[in-house]
């Protein structure tokens, strides 16, 4: 259940941070109020703190599963988020990529 939630909660931060990076692009909301996202980061990181954690709680105190874990929610949110704003396509090299990283983020929880 800890890793449930910590996940979730990382899954939120990365949402986030896409939109306060990429959102520029998007929408000239985001432009106007660089400074308004710049303060939405302080509760960001607050929540990337609780969610490491918890995932590490999950590990027995280890934080090498926290670096796995992390690197594939981001690469998962990133993936998913660029191609519905910006019709990215995937390509045969990324869905390889992708799918090494869904790998080793597999390994990671079921390999302990």
């Amino acid at each position: 259940m800890k890793l449930l939630i910590g996940v979730s909660l990382l899954v939120c931060v990365y949402v986030a941070g896409w939109y306060q990076l990429h959102g520029q692009f998007i929408s000239p909301w985001f432009k106007k109020y660089e400074y308004l996202l710049l303060f939405l980061s302080i509760p960001s990181t607050y929540v990337s703190i609780r969610a490491i954690k918890i995932i590490s709680d999950h590990f027995n105190g280890q934080v090498w599963p926290n670096r796995i874990l992390t690197f594939g929610v981001g690469l998962i949110m990133f993936t998913i988020l660029s191609y519905c704003h910006f019709n990215e396509k995937l390509g045969l090299k990324t869905l390889t990529l992708i799918g090494l990283a869904l790998l080793i983020v597999t390994l990671q929880i079921v390999w302990k």
